[in-house]
């Protein structure tokens, strides 16, 4: 009866001395970042290469100011709803595609090929038409994150265990139960995993749009610094952008949404 607890208390060492493990691995990675940071500076000037310093203190001024927040939420509206509504695009265009094999046959050669085009040679064209606004960035970031979202979707369709879906036919299950219960479940990762790679990406071609054809955001921030040599303008946009870009929403919806999935074991494989 002993063993029990004795084993129940050397996994809760094991949790803690991993969490404290990975906290003072990002710590010193940190430093790390911050030390390399200072001598670039220091070695290239501050012409090339802003200090940390310096950079921190025109952030908090940005902050101060309402600037920042009033172009991050400039970028995130563009990016977010691009992100969304290609999102929802790439997930449920797959799923119809699941029910018909000519229909994929004919659809994902063409998906593939206009996957090749590049976004970004689009924008003089879609300047063309919708003007300059937030409607030709947001065409470019849902036909970024489109085909990010539908490969990966498609891909944990492909790798569902067909005897799965074969047993719960057998015992009558419905076409819409086996998607919502046996397929959706499966995919899951995969579809985190799209959705991971993908809003960066979002964020990314939002801020680039902004350096094409905007008014307000934090590309068009880090472009208007750009233009009158301002280093620190511009590494204090990068910073916002990284900042942007960070996946922590997205990993605690994805630990919540597969709690049951051992993930802390096939990291170790």
């Amino acid at each position: 009866m002993t063993d029990v607890p004795a084993t129940m208390a050397d996994v809760g060492k094991s949790a803690t001395s991993r969490k404290w493990l990975v906290y003072g691995g990002r710590a010193v990675l940190t430093v790390l970042l911050l030390l390399g940071w200072e001598y670039g500076a220091r070695t290239l000037g501050p012409l090339f290469f802003a200090p940390p310093l310096e950079t921190a203190q025109r952030l908090w001024a940005l902050a101060l100011s309402g600037q920042m927040f009033s172009d991050i939420v400039a970028t995130l509206r563009v990016a977010v709803a691009g992100f969304v509504i290609a999102g929802i695009a790439g997930v449920i265009l797959p799923f119809l595609l699941r029910r018909s094999p000519r229909a994929t046959e004919a659809v994902e050669p063409a998906i593939m090929f206009t996957m090749g085009i590049p976004k970004y040679a689009l924008a003089p064209w879609l300047i063309l038409w919708f003007g300059i606004g937030d409607m030709p960035k947001l065409v470019v970031v849902a036909l970024v994150v489109f085909y990010i979202v539908f490969i990966t979707t498609f891909a944990g369709i492909r790798c569902v265990d067909r005897r799965l879906i074969s047993m719960a036919r057998v015992i009558g299950a419905s076409e819409r139960r086996i998607s919502r219960e046996i397929i959706w479940t499966s995919l899951l990762p995969f579809f985190f995993t799209g959705l991971k790679i993908a809003f960066p990406r979002a964020v990314s071609a939002t801020i680039v749009g902004e350096f094409l054809v905007s008014t307000q955001g934090i590309g068009r921030y880090i472009e208007g610094a750009r233009q009158v040599s301002n280093t620190t303008g511009v590494f204090a946009g990068v910073v916002i952008a990284l900042v942007l870009v960070i996946n922590a929403i997205l990993n605690s919806i994805e630990r919540w949404a597969l709690r049951w999935r051992p993930v802390e074991r096939d990291m170790e494989l």
